[in-house]
C-alpha cells in the first residue's frame, strides 16, 4: 500500500497504536524500578504532577501538529514542519524527529530479543537457578555483556537467533503498512497483552507472605512501599560510608516484630552500623532527582518527543476528535503502567527479595535479574515467568513499530519511493545499527550511549521544538482549534494558560537542571565515553550521524516535496 494514501481504519486503531507505541519497557521495567528506587509514595505524587502538567499538554501539542501537517500532505516530522512553516530550516530541524525514534530502534529491537529468549528459557526451566550470582552470570552470558562480540557466539548465547526473529516480525508488519500491519497487530496484541498482564497481576496479589520467616516481606507491605507517603526504613552503613536502605518497618509492626527484624538485619550485615530512619512525604518531595526522573519517565512512557505520535496523528481523519484520542491513549498507558505493571512488579520483588533488592536493582536488573529470581521461587513461576516475558515482547514490538514508521513515511514523501523500497532501505540502516549494538556489548556500552543521546537528549530537544512551533509559529489558538475539531470532547478551561505558560516554564526548568547536572556539575558517563574515544561509544554514534547526513541530503534534494508543499500551502 502506498504510504501517502494510507489511513487508520478507525479511531480504535489509532488509539491502540499510540497506546502501543507508549506501552513497552518503560512501563514494565523503568517505571517499577524508579518507583522502588525512590520509595513509592512521594515519587507517585511527582509522577502524576508531571503527567498532568507535562505529559498531557505536550501530547496534545504533538497530536495537533501531526494532524494539521497530515491534512497538508505530510506524514514525517520533517515534512510536517516544512508544510506548516514554509521554512527549510524547520524541515532540517524536523529530521531529528525521524532520526531519534530510528536511533532508539537500533537498540530497542535488541532488547526485544532478550524478552523472547528469556520467555523460552523460563518455559524450559533454564532459569531455575540457585543464587543471585547465577542469575547475573546467565544475564551476562545471554546478552553478551561480558565482552564485545560475545553475543555472536551462538552456542553460548542464542540472543542472535532471537534478534533475527524479532527484526523479521517488525519488518513484516511495517511492510504491510499502517492499517494492514501496525493497526492490525495492535488490535490483536494489545488485548492479549492486557489479559496476560491481568493474569500475572492476580497471581502476584494472591501471594500473601511467601516466607513466614520474613513477615515484613509480603504483598501487603510491597503495596505499602509503593504507595505510602511516609515510611520507616531500616538502614545500614555501607563500606563507602553512605546509608543504604535494606528493609522497611511495617507501619503495624509491634515491638516484638521490630526487634526480631533488627536482629535479623544485624545478622545479615555483621559489623555494620544500623539506624531507623523515618522519611516523611515532605522530605521525599524535597529530593530534586525524584522530580527529574518522574518527569523523564512521563516523557519516555507516553512517547512524547519521539516523533512517533506526530507521525501516527498525521494519518488521522479531520473529523476525528484528536484531543479525546490523545487523552484515551494516555489514560490506557497510565492504567497499564501504574495499575498493572507497578502493582505487579514492585510487590512481587519486595515479597520475595525485600526492599533492598527491589530498590537497588535498576531497570535491567529488576527485569532480568530480580524478577527471574521471583519467578523461580514462586509456585507456578516457570509458567508465570514465560507469560511475563511474552507480555514484554508484545509490548516492545508495538513500541518498535512506531519507532521505524516515521523514517519510512519520510522516505516515501521526500523521494516519492514505494513502501517496499523504503522498507528495504530502512532495513539496511537498522540492520547496521543493531549489529553495532549487538557487537559492542561489553558493559552494554553502545546500548547505554544510544539510549542517552536518542532516548533522552533528542526527546527533550524535540519537545522544545514542539513548544516553539506551537507557541511562536503556529500560535496556541490555532493548535487548540485543531484539538477541538470534531464532535464530543472539548478542552477544559485553563488549557490555553497551561499550554502557553505552565508547560514551557516547567520544560525550561527541567532542561536547565538537566544541563547543569550532566554537563556542568559532573560529566555523565555517556559523554565521558565519547570524549575518551571508546569504540563502543564512538562507532554507533558515528553511524547515527551518517544516517542523519543521509536524511538531511534526502530533505535537501526533495524537489518533488518542495513543489507539493507550495501547492498544499496555497490551499491552506
Amino acid at each position: 500500500m502506498d504510504g501517502k494514501h494510507d489511513r487508520w481504519a478507525g479511531r480504535l486503531g489509532v488509539i491502540l497504536a499510540v497506546a502501543g507505541s507508549a506501552i513497552g519497557f518503560g512501563n514494565f521495567l523503568r517505571f517499577p524500578g524508579l518507583a522502588a528506587q525512590y520509595g513509592g509514595g512521594a515519587f507517585m505524587i511527582a509522577y502524576f504532577c508531571a503527567f498532568l502538567l507535562l505529559g498531557v499538554p505536550l501530547s496534545w501539542l504533538e497530536w495537533s501538529i501531526g494532524r494539521r501537517g497530515g491534512a497538508l500532505g505530510g506524514h514525517s516530522c520533517s515534512g510536517i514542519f516544512y508544510l506548516l512553516t514554509r521554512s527549510r530550516v524547520w524541515k532540517y530541524l524536523g529530521v531529528l524527529g525521524i532520526l531519534a525514534p530510528l536511533g532508539v530502534a537500533f537498540y530497542y529491537v535488541y532488547l526485544e530479543s532478550w524478552t523472547l529468549g528469556y520467555a523460552y528459557h523460563c518455559l524450559v526451566g533454564d532459569l531455575n537457578l540457585g543464587s543471585s550470582d547465577a542469575f547475573g552470570q546467565f544475564f551476562n552470558t545471554f546478552t553478551g555483556a561480558a565482552e564485545d562480540g560475545a553475543a555472536f557466539r551462538l552456542r553460548e548465547s542464542g540472543v542472535l537467533l532471537c534478534f533475527i526473529i524479532s527484526l523479521g516480525l517488525n519488518l513484516y508488519l511495517l511492510y504491510r503498512g499502517v492499517s494492514r500491519g501496525i493497526e492490525w497487530f495492535c488490535k490483536v496484541s494489545m488485548p492479549v497483552l492486557l489479559v496476560t498482564a491481568l493474569v500475572i497481576l492476580l497471581r502476584v496479589l494472591t501471594l500473601g507472605t511467601p516466607d513466614a520467616t520474613h513477615p515484613e516481606r509480603s504483598v501487603e507491605h510491597g503495596l505499602g512501599y509503593m504507595w505510602n507517603p511516609d515510611k520507616t526504613e531500616l538502614q545500614v552503613r555501607s563500606e563507602e560510608g553512605s546509608w543504604q536502605t535494606v528493609e522497611m518497618l511495617p507501619p503495624d509492626a509491634g515491638e516484638a516484630e521490630q526487634t526480631a527484624l533488627r536482629q535479623r538485619i544485624a545478622a545479615e550485615y555483621p559489623g555494620r552500623e544500623m539506624r531507623v530512619r523515618h522519611v516523611s512525604l515532605l522530605q521525599g518531595l524535597m529530593n530534586p532527582d525524584l522530580w527529574f526522573y518522574a518527569a523523564g519517565q512521563i516523557f519516555f512512557s507516553l512517547s512524547v518527543g519521539f516523533g512517533t505520535v506526530l507521525c501516527y496523528a498525521s494519518y488521522v481523519r479531520r473529523r476525528e476528535n484528536i484531543a479525546l484520542s490523545s487523552l484515551t491513549a494516555n489514560a490506557a498507558n497510565e492504567c497499564v503502567e501504574v495499575g498493572v505493571a507497578g502493582m505487579m512488579i514492585v510487590p512481587a520483588a519486595v515479597s520475595f527479595l525485600g526492599v533492598a533488592a527491589a530498590a537497588g536493582a535498576g531497570t535491567f536488573g529488576l527485569g532480568f535479574n530480580v524478577l527471574p529470581q521471583v519467578f523461580a521461587a514462586m509456585p507456578g513461576g516457570q509458567f508465570i515467568g514465560a507469560l511475563f516475558f511474552i507480555l514484554l515482547f508484545l509490548a516492545a514490538v508495538t513500541s518498535s513499530l512506531s519507532q521505524v514508521q516515521p523514517s519510512i513515511a519520510f522516505m516515501e514523501e521526500m523521494w516519492g519511493i514505494s513502501r517496499r523500497q523504503s522498507v528495504v532501505v530502512i532495513t539496511l540502516i537498522v540492520l547496521v545499527g543493531c549489529s553495532l549494538v549487538i557487537w559492542f556489548t561489553e558493559g552494554l556500552l553502545a546500548l547505554d550511549v544510544l539510549d542517552f543521546w536518542m532516548g533522552q537528549v533528542s526527546l527533550y530537544t524535540l519537545s522544545i521544538l514542539y513548544i516553539i512551533l506551537c507557541r511562536f509559529v503556529l500560535g496556541t489558538d490555532r493548535c487548540m482549534a485543531e484539538l477541538n475539531r470534531g464532535e464530543g470532547f472539548r478542552l477544559p478551561p485553563g488549557t490555553r494558560f497551561v499550554l502557553q505558560w505552565v508547560t514551557p516554564g516547567i520544560m525550561l526548568l527541567i532542561t536547565v537542571a538537566w544541563l547543569y547536572k550532566n554537563i556542568f556539575e559532573e560529566t555523565c558517563p555517556q559523554i565521558r565515553a565519547l570524549l575518551e574515544g571508546r569504540p563502543g561509544a564512538v562507532i554507533p554514534v558515528c553511524w547515527v550521524l551518517c544516517t542523519a547526513l543521509v536524511f538531511l541530503m534526502m530533505a535537501h534534494t526533495s524537489k518533488r516535496f518542495h513543489a507539493t508543499g507550495k501547492r498544499r500551502l496555497s490551499e491552506r
